[in-house]
């Protein structure tokens, strides 16, 4: 009868604060109202590695890390390991949020179980369908309504004492910077050494790829094309070959070429990975050669942190991981 009771007060405390900091965290950034269906989606995605995804994109939403925390670790008498991820919520498209995603793990057997947390303006079916899974999912599971309740509990105390929730105002991340782009002209080379614009690449298309490891150029297939509409503010890097840099005869040198886009996408640089805004002047970047069909090293000489404004940007998905735009090696997001 006490267990019972207890469950039952677990179970009160733990949706009486889902509703109180849905009402707090989403009164405080622009939202949109969770439908059951999208509930259910967000549910299924599936996450490799809930360590080191701290943010992607799946099936039309947003996952992003809630305010870049780790996971809430819980080591019980019974010597089990419990962890608590939480993830924020958005829509792909316009980057409304959502709700929330929390995570239960059991280190033990590696289940994971999956909570979709609406917010305040969702839909009510949503709010039935996750009022079932705390009845009918996490009381079944030894530690996982005290665990999801401290949580939940914890972030709401964050949030009444003046922590937490970042508003967009703040340091919160904007539309922006979910969305890692190139502008509609910008130029893709395909397998053959032709070139479209990255605005009519489709789904299937091969274009040249870079695998880092050999450090060659390869075929790969697009696997997915992302496309936002909004306005974007896209930086830009003027490279030179680092061979003209260093040659005798300064007066052939060409003139510098123009790499833009949404300052977060990420390119491959000399040391490795980095984004475009974050790149400084004399650091290499990788372009295509188109006569000895490799990569080339080119210096960056000068940088721009805005070179223009586009009403709608793009941005491929490819088996290899990095494709080029403006013959430039650049990276999936």
């Amino acid at each position: 009868m006490k267990n019972n009771l207890l469950s039952l007060l677990i179970f009160l405390v733990c949706a009486i604060t889902t509703q109180l900091l849905s009402q707090r965290v989403w009164a405080q950034s622009a939202s949109a109202s969770m439908t059951v269906e999208q509930l259910k989606a967000v549910k299924a995605i599936k996450i490799a590695n809930l360590d080191k995804d701290t943010y992607f994109k799946s099936g039309g939403f947003i996952l992003d890390r809630y305010e870049e925390r780790p996971a809430y670790v819980f080591t019980y008498s019974d010597g089990i390991t419990r962890k608590i991820y939480l993830y924020k919520v958005f829509t792909a498209e316009d980057t409304k949020e959502l709700g929330l995603l929390a995570i239960y793990q059991n280190t033990k057997t590696n289940e994971v179980k999956p909570f979709v947390i609406p917010g305040a303006s969702a839909d009510r079916k949503a709010w039935d369908a996750y009022i079932d899974d705390l009845k009918y999912v996490g009381e079944k599971e030894p530690g996982l309504m005290s665990t999801l309740t401290f949580v939940l509990s914890r972030e709401m105390a964050s949030l009444m004492s003046g922590g937490g929730a970042k508003t967009e105002e703040g340091s919160g991340k904007k539309k922006e910077e979910y969305n890692f782009c190139f502008a509609a002209d910008a130029s893709v080379t395909m397998a053959d050494g032709s070139s479209k614009t990255i605005s009519t690449v489709a789904i299937g298309d091969v274009v040249l790829g870079y695998n880092a490891t050999t450090k060659t150029l390869i075929p790969t297939h697009v696997t997915r094309v992302d496309t936002h509409a909004g306005d974007f503010a896209l930086a830009g890097v003027w490279l030179t070959p680092v061979n003209e840099l260093t040659a005798d005869n300064r007066s052939a040198m060409t003139a510098p070429t123009l790499l833009e886009a949404t300052a977060n996408h990420p390119v491959l640089t000399a040391t490795g990975r980095k984004a475009l805004g974050d790149v400084n002047a004399g650091e290499v970047l990788y372009r295509y050669d188109a006569s000895s069909t490799t990569v080339s090293a080119y210096k960056v000489v000068r940088i721009e942190k805005a070179v223009r404004a586009v009403k709608s940007v793009y941005n491929l998905v490819t088996e290899s991981g990095a494709y080029l735009v403006g013959e430039t090696v650049v990276l999936d997001k």
